[in-house]
């Protein structure tokens, strides 16, 4: 029967035993997002394989300092195996302080693999090692709810068992292929974007901009700004506030007083605390000087030229990603082939950008050749021999 550890002593017991295992460590956490600007860290699963047999154990985070774990996911001596493991490494980040580093995450490694983009943990165990069927039948429980059943906790330490398993297989096949510091590669990127601190002045990028003159999309960018902080200082979603569309109203209207505002259509019954914060900051943006405001450059639908030339590339870089078995949005992304379409098509003279698809094994698999492409010492060519490729990249005579 699986015990739940909920006291430091339990803890530093087994933290002591995980250290000294020396293994990776497999994890897994479940949380709370509903309602709630900041997640809520219910519980950590861990496990490990140890020459005495498995190590595994359900962490509860409340009322208990993770000091101990905490320590050990941050050593970057221990490799720590994750599935997917994003908003994982984001929570000990945000709640914590805690970076973790040296991550081997099984559903990145698997996109090396032919698995295809973002496998499911489910059908990873099932395919890669030959694992049981999953259950997800506490997929959507409260996690937050004391006392956990024994039901909960069976389902919450199975997200871990076969991570070991899944480390071996895919790592050993990675090293077979030649392909693990490619994995690694993006290992470091998804670590790196987990400690990311957003640029609350950004934000209004993820609005729909067309038609808003750079005066409005000066308002909208002071009151996404303005969104965010009161959403983090009440942890509530950001919408719980104030709606996307009414964000945009407000940003066209610009309400210079607080029944103004209150009067926008699908705005919200908010304290006029919170309105007067909403207010004050499209007075801001009014009194922002004109090269201060956000270019109309945001949200663009791309030239239709730059489009015609991405899908050219797009033909070569979903070539590549069949034939070499690696799911194409971490061969090459769709706004890195925009972009690259983008600088060709200026042709000012200047360098080819700094793009992830011209650097590291992504330029030596596709990156060179579809700078051949660009400069005309490769071209794409129908073939009509039968069972061969229909599309081939063939080189160019004198090139």
């Amino acid at each position: 029967m699986k015990m739940l550890i909920n006291t430091p002593e339990q803890l530093e017991d087994f933290c002591l035993k995980l250290r000294a295992a020396n293994a990776p460590v497999g994890f897994d956490t479940e949380f709370m997002t509903e309602r709630r600007y900041f997640a809520r860290l219910c519980l950590v699963q861990v496990y490990a394989e140890t020459p005495d047999g498995p190590l595994d154990a359900l962490i509860d985070p409340f009322d208990l300092d993770l000091e101990p774990l905490l320590a050990i996911f941050s050593d970057e001596s221990v490799v720590k195996i994750v599935h997917s493991g994003g908003q994982d490494l984001q929570i000990f980040w945000a709640e914590y302080g805690t970076a973790l580093r040296n991550v081997f995450d099984t559903q990145i490694a698997a996109a090396f693999l032919g698995y295809g983009h973002q496998v499911g943990y489910a059908d990873l165990v099932r395919r890669a090692v030959k694992g049981p069927q999953l259950s997800k039948t506490h997929q959507f429980t409260d996690w937050a709810a004391r006392p956990l059943s024994q039901a909960q906790m069976d389902y919450a330490i199975a997200d871990v068992l076969h991570l070991t398993p899944l480390y071996n297989e895919l790592r050993g096949e990675l090293e077979r292929r030649g392909r693990l510091s490619w994995a690694q590669t993006e290992f470091r990127r998804a670590e790196e974007k987990a400690c990311r601190v957003a640029d609350d002045t950004e934000l209004y990028r993820k609005f729909n901009l067309s038609g808003l003159t750079r005066r409005q999309l000066g308002n909208l960018r002071e009151l996404a700004a303005a969104r965010e902080i009161l959403a983090r200082e009440l942890d509530k979603p950001p919408s719980f506030i104030m709606a996307d569309l009414a964000m945009s109203q407000a940003a066209k209207e610009a309400p210079q007083s607080i029944a103004a505002f209150r009067g926008i259509r699908g705005m919200p019954g908010m304290p006029e605390t919170q309105a007067k914060i909403f207010v004050t900051a499209l007075q801001r943006a009014a009194q922002l000087p004109p090269d201060e405001l956000p270019e109309r450059n945001f949200g663009e639908r791309p030239d239709p030229q730059t489009d015609n030339i991405a899908v050219m590339l797009g033909v070569i870089t979903q070539m590549r990603s069949l034939e070499d078995d690696i799911a194409r949005p971490y061969l090459a992304p769709r706004d890195q082939v925009t972009a690259l379409a983008a600088w060709w098509l200026k042709r000012d003279g200047s360098p080819p950008p700094e793009l992830a698809i011209l650097s590291d094994w992504r330029r030596e698999i596709v990156g060179n050749e579809l700078l051949d492409l660009l400069e005309g010492r490769r071209a794409l060519a129908l073939n009509a021999t039968p069972g061969e490729a229909a599309i081939q990249v063939v080189r160019l005579s004198g090139s």
